[in-house]
C-alpha cells in the first residue's frame, strides 16, 4: 500500500543531509526493537514506544485518522527505521514529515510527535548504528547508540516497566538499571507499522 522509500525520506532529511537518496535507500533497516539479555526475564521483551518514550512493559500507542486513511492495514507495533548513512533513525510511521528518534541529555530514548515538531534542546539525533554479534553458540543483529548498549530502568510506581536510557550518555539514572542489547527483528521494508505513535508535542 505505502512505499517506504517514500515514506523514509521526509524524516530523513530531517536528520540529516550528508547522503544523496540513492545510497540511503540501500542502507535502511526496519526493525523492530526486542531486549537481548540471556538468563534473564526480560529477554525477548518488546521495546514499545508509549507517549514519546520507550518502555519495557507498556503498551505501543499510536493513532490514525480513520476518516481519511484505511487504518485497518497498519499492524500498530512499534518499529523503527535506522539509517545507517547518517547514523539517523525514526519511527516507522507514515505520517507526513516523519517522526525522528532521538537521545536526550538524561539518555532517555525518545521519538518526536508527527511532522518532527518537538526535538529537545541539545538532543542527539545520530548516533545509531545497526551492528551484528556473531558467536559460536549465536548470533544477532543489534542496534548500538554511539558505540554502546541501553539500560533498562525502572520507573517508580510501575511494577515490571522499564523506561530506556542509552549507556553512552553519562548522566544519574533512576533506580537499579539492567544494561542489555537491543536486538534488531527485521519488519522488512514494503509497509510502514503504524499511520502514527502518539507523543506530545510539547516536551520539557
Amino acid at each position: 500500500m505505502f512505499s517506504k522509500a517514500l515514506l523514509s525520506l521526509a524524516a530523513l532529511v530531517s536528520c540529516t543531509q550528508a547522503a544523496p537518496l540513492e545510497a540511503r535507500q540501500f542502507d535502511n533497516y526496519y526493525i523492530k526493537p526486542t531486549v537481548k539479555l540471556n538468563d534473564s526475564p526480560l529477554n525477548g521483551a518488546a521495546i514499545n514506544a508509549n507517549n514519546g518514550s520507550f518502555f519495557i512493559g507498556k503498551a505501543t500507542t499510536t493513532s490514525c485518522p480513520g476518516e481519511i486513511y484505511p487504518c485497518q492495514t497498519f499492524s500498530n507495533t512499534t518499529a523503527i527505521n535506522v539509517y545507517q548513512t547518517s547514523s539517523g533513525a525514526s519511527m516507522d510511521a507514515y505520517v507526513p514529515g516523519g517522526q525522528i528518534v532521538y537521545v536526550t541529555v538524561t539518555g532517555a530514548l525518545g521519538y518526536t510527535a508527527a511532522h518532527a515538531q518537538n526535538v529537545p534542546k541539545d538532543a542527539k539525533q545520530t548516533g545509531f548504528i545497526r551492528t551484528e554479534v556473531l558467536g559460536p553458540k549465536e548470533s544477532y543483529a543489534m542496534v548500538i547508540f554511539l558505540g554502546q548498549t541501553w539500560w533498562a530502568c525502572p520507573v517508580e510506581g510501575e511494577y515490571g516497566v522499564y523506561k530506556i536510557y542509552a549507556a553512552a550518555i553519562e548522566a544519574k539514572r533512576p533506580g537499579t538499571c539492567v544494561k542489555f542489547d537491543m536486538q534488531a527483528v527485521e519488519v522488512g521494508n514494503q509497509e510502514p507499522q503504524a499511520y502514527q505513535y502518539v507523543s506530545p508535542y510539547t516536551v520539557s
